[in-house]
Order: C-alpha cells, then structure tokens, then sequence
C-alpha cells in the first residue's frame, strides 16, 4: 500500500447495495506506530488514530454503513501493518445484517497482512445476522514470520431475546490464516434456511486466535474461561498458534469471555497490560 497522503470517494449505492471499500497502512515512524496510508470508498472509514496507550500502538475504529449491512452490499476491508507497528483496530459497536428479502447477499471481506516485528489486535464487537440476512463473510490473516497477532470473531445468528431466531437465509463465514505463506487455519461455518450444523442449539458462535503462544497460555486461559458459566468452550494450540472456540445462547457471554482472555493473552504475547479501547466503556 503506498503511503499516500489520505483520500476518499463517496459512492452512492447503486440497485444492487452499497460498494465500498476501505484499505489502510499502519507503519512505524520516528518511535511511533501511525496510520500512514488511508483510502476509503463509499460508506467505510474510520475515526482518527487514538494513542491511548502512548506511542507504541494505534488504536482505530472501524466504522462500517450506519444502517446496517443489506442485501447487495459489497465491503472490503483491507490492513497492512508494517514492519514493528502495532494496531489495535475495534468497532464502535455491532455490526448488523438484515433481512435480504430474497434478493442478493451481502459479501464482507476482511483482509490483514502483518510484517515481522509487528502486532495487529483484530476484536470487533459482534456481527448480527438478522433472520433472513443471507451473507458472505471472510476474514484473513496473512502473518510474516515473527508477526504476532490476538484476533477474534464473535457472530449473533438472530435475536434470541426478541424471540425472532435465525430460521430463513443463508451464511457462509470463513476464518483463515496463514504466517509465513503456510496455512495455519481455516475455519468455515454455513447455515441455510435455519440449520444451523453442530451449533448444539446455540445462537452465538466465537473463535479466538493468539500467535505466539506456549502452554502456561493455554492453561491460563483455561482456567479463566472456567468463570463463564453461560457458553461452552474449547481452547488448543496447534504448534504455537492458540485457539479459543465458544457457543453460547446470546453474544454477551461470549464477548464478556474474549475480553477477559484478551486480558491474560496481552501481557503473554505481546509483552503489554491490557489497556481496553474507550469505546467498549460507551
């Protein structure tokens, strides 16, 4: 990505949904991590960098169409963190899927590239497939080797507390990393006219991921994770890449959950206190 000086182009949705796009560039300069590159198109931008935490990492909030998600939307997401930066990108809250009323699905794609030397933190706040949302998501890590990375995905399939389950539409969400140009993981979960295959009756799904990590990580966050009492979990590593699942009735615990592995996992990995983005306090 080059680092150009920030620009923009408003886009209105044409019959088909909105098509926006939003790439940026974090790079380390002068002993501070910076948001060096930004380019947006249509209704996905962020607000200004936060530096909360001092100069070392840059927090951003990635601000997806205020209305909602809708049938026919076409979104991209793309981040490159380069070498020894450090971004923490969030959402201000969650990100809304509706009913696409049997016209075309709404596609998502998320894609980071992360240097070595450098550290993304990826925690959203949770994705909500309204009843009849037909959609596309991916998300992709590609890592150099000596990236480090805590990532998670948290996704709310209808209103359980509205009593308006997710019965009618179809998803296909994907989860990939690879570091080093190896595949590391790839996770794919599909629903379509209400079934909804090895959920177990849950409404909520999260995953987790940390690189690197050791065992007394893993056995740490096993051992928070037995606080949480309303979502079922499962926590591995696959060499040193740790990885949390989680189903749940509702998203809260799930995201109650993450936020405190989050914690545990930051100063393990990443050799920083947590330090939560001020939005999730909102």
């Amino acid at each position: 990505m080059p680092g150009t000086p920030h620009r923009h182009r408003a886009l209105a949705p044409d019959q088909g949904g909105w098509q926006a796009t939003l790439r940026l560039g974090f790079a380390r300069r002068r002993g501070r991590s910076l948001v060096v590159a930004r380019q947006h198109e249509g209704p996905l931008r962020i607000q200004r960098a936060f530096h909360p935490e001092g100069d070392d990492v840059c927090h951003v909030y990635l601000l997806h169409p205020p209305a909602g998600i809708v049938a026919g939307d076409r979104l991209s997401v793309d981040l490159e963190v380069g070498a020894d930066s450090h971004a923490l990108v969030t959402t201000p809250g969650a990100t809304r899927w509706y009913d696409a009323r049997g016209r075309a699905e709404a596609r998502l794609e998320q894609r980071s590239s992360v240097a070595a030397g450098a550290c993304l933190e990826w925690l959203p706040q949770e994705s909500i497939f309204f009843d009849g949302a037909a959609a596309r998501q991916s998300t992709r890590f590609a890592l150099d080797e000596g990236a480090r990375l805590i990532a998670w995905e948290i996704t709310g399939l209808g209103r359980p507390a509205a009593a308006e389950p997710y019965a009618r539409g179809r998803l296909d969400l994907r989860l990939e990393l690879e570091q080093g140009g190896r595949p590391r993981l790839l996770e794919r979960q599909r629903t379509w006219a209400g079934r909804l295959p090895g959920l177990r009756g849950a409404a909520a799904i999260g995953q987790l991921v940390c690189t690197p990590s050791d065992d007394a990580m893993l056995e740490s966050i096993r051992r928070r994770l037995e606080g949480f009492a309303h979502a079922r979990f499962g926590v591995t590593r696959i060499d040193d890449l740790l990885v949390a699942r989680a189903l749940a009735h509702h998203c809260e615990p799930i995201a109650l959950a993450w936020r405190a592995v989050w914690e545990t996992l930051r100063p393990a990995a990443l050799g920083r206190p947590a330090s939560a983005p001020r939005i999730w306090r909102t």
